[in-house]
């Protein structure tokens, strides 16, 4: 098969991307409006509250790899990734909405009790799809950069997503007159909205045949030979770094405009400029990664990053316009690390094909995955501890040692932790050209396989 006959349509693209849009609306409520909701509006301390977040970090480190490899050995007529969507649908929708709608009567204690059921469950039937998700897309293409253009346009939706979960929390609880009673109103929405793309993308979008045929190794010794993959491991490495500093910007955003530039309207104006940012320099990602390769491209983009975390160092009373501005380029370096990440590690897993003659998508992603959720866990669990440690009191004015102190959380350690992420990515030993012979050979041991059935 040709480079050419593995293009994907923009119809196979855009079906594929569907999901995303909504399960970003879904994840970025949680990940920015959770927290403050549970801490301003319901009374749950901060230091209570970190914990949901990460007890729930702990529990995908064991169901996500867990579910990579049940992805990989399941066989059925539609496919071994596909009937995980129609599994989860139902789940996520309800417990989506039960997370926002607490009972009144609920004392502080009930109240931790209740997020943290409901956290736990929404994370596992969200790892019930996303990882043979995930994985369904590192297969749709052998091809280098054709690799790059999917997850592009599967990082394009997921932006659309992230605007959209940014101002319709807004939007519903200026509709119904209160956070309490909007919230559970916009998950009910989003939920549905949710089920409904999954379920196009499940029609839409067929398995390989190949990819549904290969075989998995057993759990324990495939965990043990993906973390054999050196490549992969730098590559772990350098996105979790990565990912970790740019996760404080969820947790932390409401309380910066609330207390540090003391402008309550703008957070949505800078997640919509820094998802902007993101989204519209997509193109020249893509550009450049086929100029210059992807390795270059991503470790540019991580220190355009971070000198752009460092700088927000500046942000006092007023400068809502600076902050504004410099979204622009941590969010085009967070749509690079998106986009260009999954692609890369779409190249890893062929050199672990290469290597073991066994082809594990689930396996991978599973670890993949987790690591997205634990970036966003760990920031989240970082932040809020932090906040409790430097004496952070809802509600009140700050002192100068809280606002220092929420600065350096949401600054210095992004800028350090990008900066960390590029110098690792130096020892990334799997360039285009390497691919390319990986994928001659690969082709060549399929050929191989092909004329001795015959």
């Amino acid at each position: 098969m040709t480079q050419k006959d593995e293009r994907l349509s923009i119809g196979q693209i855009v079906s594929y991307s569907l999901p995303a849009f909504s399960t970003a609306m879904i994840m970025m409520t949680v990940g920015i409006y959770l927290p403050n909701f549970y801490t301003d509006e319901l009374g749950v301390t901060a230091g209570m509250l970190s914990w949901v977040f990460l007890f729930g970090r702990i529990w995908d480190a064991v169901t996500d790899p867990a579910m990579g490899h049940i992805s990989d050995r399941t066989r059925t007529r539609w496919g071994r990734r596909r009937p995980y969507f129609l599994i989860s649908i139902l789940p996520i929708w309800l417990l989506f909405y039960l997370i926002w709608s607490p009972s009144q009567s609920l004392s502080i204690n009930g109240l931790f009790v209740h997020l943290m059921i409901c956290y736990i469950l929404l994370y596992t039937f969200w790892t019930v799809f996303n990882i043979p998700y995930y994985s369904l897309g590192m297969e749709l293409t052998p091809e280098y950069h054709e690799r790059s253009r999917l997850f592009g346009g599967r990082q394009a939706f997921l932006i659309a997503g992230n605007i959209a979960g940014t101002f319709a929390p807004v939007f519903f609880a200026s509709a119904m007159g209160s956070k309490i009673a909007g919230y559970p109103r916009m998950a009910a929405v989003f939920g549905g909205i949710c089920a409904l793309l999954i379920l196009i993308m499940f029609f839409r979008v067929q398995e390989r045949v190949e990819s549904v045929k290969r075989q998995a190794f057993p759990f324990i010794k495939g965990l043990v030979v993906t973390f054999r993959n050196r490549a992969f491991v730098v590559l772990m490495l350098v996105y979790l770094a990565s990912l970790i500093g740019g996760s404080f910007l969820a947790p932390l955003t409401l309380y910066m405009a609330k207390y540090v530039v003391k402008v309550e309207w703008v957070p949505q104006y800078v997640i919509l400029t820094y998802m902007g940012g993101s989204l519209l320099t997509i193109p020249l990602w893509l550009g450049l990664s086929k100029k210059f390769g992807k390795n270059k491209t991503w470790s540019a983009a991580m220190i355009i990053g971070a000198i752009g975390y460092a700088l927000s160092y500046t942000y006092h009373e007023g400068t809502w316009l600076r902050w504004i501005l410099l979204a622009i380029p941590t969010g085009a370096a967070y749509g690079c690390t998106m986009m260009l990440g999954p692609s890369i590690q779409a190249d890893v897993i062929d050199s672990d094909e290469l290597e073991t003659g066994t082809r594990r998508e689930g396996a991978f992603v599973g670890v993949w995955s987790f690591l997205d959720k634990a970036a966003l866990g760990l920031a989240v669990f970082v932040g809020l501890q932090g906040l409790e440690i430097i004496g952070y009191v809802p509600n009140v004015e700050q002192t100068e040692t809280v606002i220092i102190g929420m600065k350096v959380l949401y600054c210095v350690l992004p800028a350090l932790l990008n900066f960390a992420a590029a110098l690792i990515f130096l020892k990334f030993p799997l360039t285009e050209e390497v691919h390319a012979e990986i994928r001659a050979q690969l082709d060549a041991r399929k050929n191989g396989d092909t004329t001795k059935n015959h």
